[in-house]
């Protein structure tokens, strides 16, 4: 039986084994990428990151994306070994052109921030703008903010707040409280206006109300505040 087989059948003990053998003595990158899965969460087994990291290296060798993605993770963070920021590059780069987002957004940060590579905030937005077309709320809330701040590029009213209305529907507090702050000074809300004028859109009270109001709900007490402030209509 082999470690799917295995696994399917409920049979975790065998499938573990069975992703061990296949991955150090077969070479088998996708059987490297579900050894990695069990022993990083200690999904009915024992959490063994030091195990986890080696089995995401040669998933990732073997060109596995998401392998790529938790291996350079591992490395930018010190999970299961030393941290080595400048080797998770590698990793986090085939990752994230292989289409993590999650990737994407730790490639991101390190250029932004400048860590195990020279600092380039041109480069950490393009970054942090193919995480949040993938999905990843962090990406959409950084881009937010570069867009906002001319970080990287020019200011750009419109595509911060639609990043942090991105943000906001995904559950991040500070992306509710940044896109009711838009809404409420009509920053960059209706592209129209924006693209006509270059002052941004039309103020809407009610729309930056229930902005800050997901905010208050997410556990953002500006989000709170700033919702008390506006009258109901």
């Amino acid at each position: 039986m082999d470690g799917q087989e295995a696994q399917n059948k409920g049979d975790h003990a065998t499938a573990f084994a069975q992703y061990k053998i296949a991955c150090f003595d077969g070479n088998i990158g996708v059987t490297c990428n579900n050894l990695g899965a069990m022993a990083y969460r200690g999904t009915h087994v024992a959490k063994d990151l030091p195990l986890a990291r080696r089995a995401y290296e040669k998933g990732c060798a073997a060109n596995v994306a998401s392998s790529c993605d938790v291996y350079g993770k591992m490395l930018k963070n010190g999970e299961g070994g030393p941290e080595d920021i400048a080797a998770s590059l590698g990793p986090l780069t085939k990752a994230c052109d292989g289409g993590r987002e999650s990737a994407c957004y730790n490639l991101g940060y390190l250029y932004y921030a400048g860590k195990g590579v020279a600092a380039d905030l041109g480069k950490g937005r393009g970054l942090f703008g193919k995480a949040c077309e993938g999905g990843n709320v962090d990406g959409c809330y950084a881009l937010g903010l570069m867009s906002q701040n001319g970080q990287g590029g020019a200011v750009d009213l419109t595509g911060a707040a639609k990043a942090f209305q991105t943000s906001c529907e995904q559950g991040k507090a500070d992306g509710c409280l940044n896109y009711g702050n838009a809404l409420y000074g009509g920053e960059g809300v209706n592209t129209g206006i924006l693209a006509r004028t270059g002052d941004g859109g039309a103020v809407d009270m009610a729309m930056a109300r229930k902005y800050f109001g997901y905010a208050c709900k997410l556990g953002n007490q500006d989000g709170c505040n700033e919702a008390k402030a506006i009258p109901q209509q």
